[in-house]
């Protein structure tokens, strides 16, 4: 099935690991030219080596989504490299790790200092990267974007409270993006994970079956039902499963998609 994305520019942010990794290879082999982005080149530039060792086409733009003025130089460069801009994705927003908020043990109400690290990581570099890319696009009168989002904004977990909070922020945002953008021909739309498979995730099974005397799918399949039995599916999502979804909605067969949120999850009733 052809996508309709030869030749079109991508900027993918995130692009140095997991599913902005796998996004990036998916749109070069769908003849897209993908401008990676993200805050360690040398990751990027592994992502790079194997979209050019399968014959596609890339660029190297490195860039921290969490700055401001990093973000509006490295959406300035990607336009002038390219000429334009048809296509963004978005995977940033780490899990909410400890170092966001050192010495509080409540992320259901954390502190200020946690709250605004949260707010900063998560929500603010897609707010950051449309308010830069979607003029371009408008001018063009076409455009694409998929923000990587998370079914926890509809799952209601203390642990993850703001994380989730913020990831709540940007499912009301993406509505409000896509509202304003569609009448200009630009798409916007979310994805929502459940468990991503990435390379952190597997570390932590691979370490689980290591200490359980088990098999890495019989410490998945425990990791998964033991969150609170919400997941359908006995494994977690590979990242090219979420890539793929990805490609789908940045594509002209997804051309009549706009404002949606998209779970991707193995099946689970929060967005049911």
């Amino acid at each position: 099935m052809d996508l309709g994305l030869t030749g079109k520019i991508a900027l993918v942010v995130g692009a140095g690991s997991d599913v902005g990794r796998a996004a990036a290879l998916s749109l070069a082999r769908e003849g897209a030219t993908p401008i990676l982005s993200g805050r360690r080149r040398e990751a990027l530039e592994e992502t790079a080596h194997s979209i050019e060792a399968a014959g596609g086409k890339v660029h190297v733009l490195p860039g921290d989504a969490r700055d401001p003025a990093d973000v509006a130089r490295m959406v300035a460069e990607a336009h002038a490299f390219a000429g334009r801009i048809d296509l963004l994705v978005n995977t940033v927003g780490p899990y909410p790790l400890p170092e966001l908020y050192p010495d509080v043990p409540e992320p259901m109400y954390g502190n200020d200092a946690s709250w605004a690290a949260i707010f900063d990581n998560v929500f603010m570099p897609a707010a950051r990267l449309t308010r830069e890319v979607m003029p371009l696009m408008k001018a063009l009168g076409a455009g694409a974007i998929v923000h990587l989002a998370a079914n926890s904004a509809r799952y209601f977990n203390p642990a993850t409270a703001q994380y989730a909070a913020m990831k709540a922020a940007l499912i009301h945002a993406t509505k409000n993006w896509a509202r304003d953008g569609g009448k200009h021909g630009v798409r916007v739309n979310a994805v929502m994970p459940g468990w991503i498979k990435g390379e952190g995730t597997a570390a932590r099974v691979a370490a689980a079956a290591a200490a359980l005397g088990a098999t890495e799918a019989e410490a998945e399949r425990a990791m998964v039902s033991a969150h609170d039995g919400l997941f359908w599916s006995p494994r977690m999502g590979r990242v090219e499963e979420y890539a793929d979804a990805i490609v789908f909605l940045l594509s002209e067969r997804a051309g009549y998609i706009n404002g949606a949120l998209l779970p991707i999850d193995g099946g689970t009733p929060v967005w049911g």
